[in-house]
Formats: C-alpha cells, structure tokens, sequence
C-alpha cells in the first residue's frame, strides 16, 4: 500500500483539521517518509475517476487530490464532500445521425478505429465532427448549429483552489500545474470545454477537476467580455456491449475571485445529456 507509512501524519492532521496538506515536491515527500512509489507523481495523485483512488486511503473516508508541481491534499470526506461524480445515462437524449456520403476512405477509417487505444479520444473527438453531433449539441444549448473549434491542449496554470466545508466554510490552497484542455467549441458568446474518454467500462465517476480546471482558462472573458462556459464530458464506453458516445453537458461555470470551488455538488447540475451508438454509425459501408 502506497501511503501506508504516512498514515499516522495523515490522520493527525486530519482529526485536527480535516485535511492534510503537502506543499513540496511529491519526491520530497517519499522520501521523509520512505513511500515505495517507483512511478511518476500524477500515477498517485492526479486521479481522473474516484475508483482508481487507494484502499488505504477510501477506507477512512479520505481522498487525494493535486495540486501541482507534486503538492497534494488529503481530504477527509466526513467534512468536504468528494470532487468525484455519479453521473447517470437513464434519462440522455439520443442523437440520430444524418448520413454522410461523401468522404468514403475516411468514414472507413474511422469504422476501423480501435477504441482501446489512449488516442482513441482524439480521433472520437473528429468523428463527432465530421457527422455532426457537436452541431446537435451546440443548436440544442444556443440556438444556432453554427460553430468554430478553438484553442487545446496543455498549459501550466496558477490559480486559488478552494473546498468547501460541508458547514460552508472554504479551505484555500493554490493549484500550480499542468492542465489539458481536449478540445474547445466555441460559439459567439458561449465556449464548450470538452474533456475526452474512452474507456470499456464506466467512466461515470470522474473527477469534477477535469472539466473545471481547464474551464479555468478562460477566467478573463467570462469576467471582462461576458464569455459563457459549460463543461462537456464527452465519453466513450461499452453499454450491453455496444460502443456508446454520452455527451454531459453541464450549467455555466461560476468562479470565486477568479479561483475554483472544487466540491460544491450545487455547480455540477446538467443541462442536458445526448448519447450516440457509435456502432450503428455506416453500418452498410463497404
């Protein structure tokens, strides 16, 4: 078990604060502490779905969460709900798909996509392009199917990260690192920060920072220009043994001073969920 030799430094803190908060480098802190971790930081720390978080850990109620530049917080989930989603596809609207004759070799490109690959997720994101789900997406939040794809990719960003007591009182910490934004759709006032998976299984638990700390990016047009921006989460996974797009497309982004609340459930609300059997996409292309 990873954290096991630090333990009883986390649990003193914890029953004192309700948190425990290392702010050097995750190397420093194998070291004071003799942590057998041979992979990089992020394997440990910068976790996309809650199940990948440790037993040692899950079993007090605790979670971790980074914070850049191999700092991290562990958190107590007694006294600040956990920043991991339970998303539900019962209710996800399904989007049909208008037949597209043209560009055959590339339709048959995608038809032989192998979903298990890490690139999977990018080649996902130009398949909802080219037949138009992001169209369908887009006209049913903003009234127009009429877009442009934007900035991606990683940044190293700085900014005030807050949790929120469940007595709603904050802890603030400061978040400095890398962030990934897959994709961007922009309309003339609203931005749709997209973040991308595919995976066989799941999925529905991911980790609320994976939209919010790209969203981030954008802080200034959303204070300065009126800018509006909805987290997507755009996955891919097997339902009853089918390959299936689901589309979360979440409410308006709110900013405290410019930083992140990171667990306040009332800003995770969805506006609308699509699905897409990808299976059923050329099914008579030869």
């Amino acid at each position: 078990m990873v954290w096991e030799p630090a333990l009883d430094a986390f649990n003193e803190r914890i029953e004192e604060r309700g948190f425990y908060h290392w702010d050097k480098s995750f190397q420093d802190f194998k070291q004071e502490f003799d942590i057998d971790a041979r992979q990089r930081a992020p394997t440990y720390l910068s976790l996309d779905f809650y199940r990948q978080q440790r037993p040692e850990l899950t079993d007090r109620s605790w979670y971790v969460i980074r914070l850049g530049q191999g700092s991290f917080g562990i958190f107590e989930e007694e006294q600040f709900a956990k920043p991991y989603l339970d998303l539900k596809t019962d209710n996800a609207e399904e989007i049909n798909i208008r037949s597209n004759n043209a560009y055959r070799h590339m339709r048959k490109a995608f038809k032989s996509l192998d979903f298990s690959l890490k690139s999977a997720e990018n080649t996902l994101l130009e398949l909802a392009r080219f037949y138009n789900i992001f169209e369908t997406l887009i006209d049913e939040i903003d009234g127009s199917p009429d877009y442009c794809v934007g900035p991606r990719g990683g940044m190293t960003q700085q900014f005030d990260l807050y949790f929120k007591r469940k007595n709603n009182q904050f802890e603030k910490f400061v978040y400095d690192g890398q962030v990934e934004l897959d994709y961007s759709i922009w309309t003339e006032n609203r931005v749709f920060v997209v973040e991308a998976k595919s995976i066989t299984r799941s999925g529905l638990d991911v980790g609320w920072h994976k939209m919010a700390f790209p969203s981030r990016r954008f802080v200034d047009q959303v204070r300065d220009d009126g800018l509006k921006v909805n987290p997507v989460y755009f996955l891919r996974t097997r339902v009853a043994g089918k390959n299936v797009l689901f589309l979360f497309v979440f409410t308006e982004m709110e900013f405290k001073d410019g930083g992140i609340i990171l667990n306040d459930e009332r800003r995770w609300d969805l506006l609308k969920v699509f699905s897409v059997n990808i299976d059923q996409l050329d099914t008579g292309l030869r």
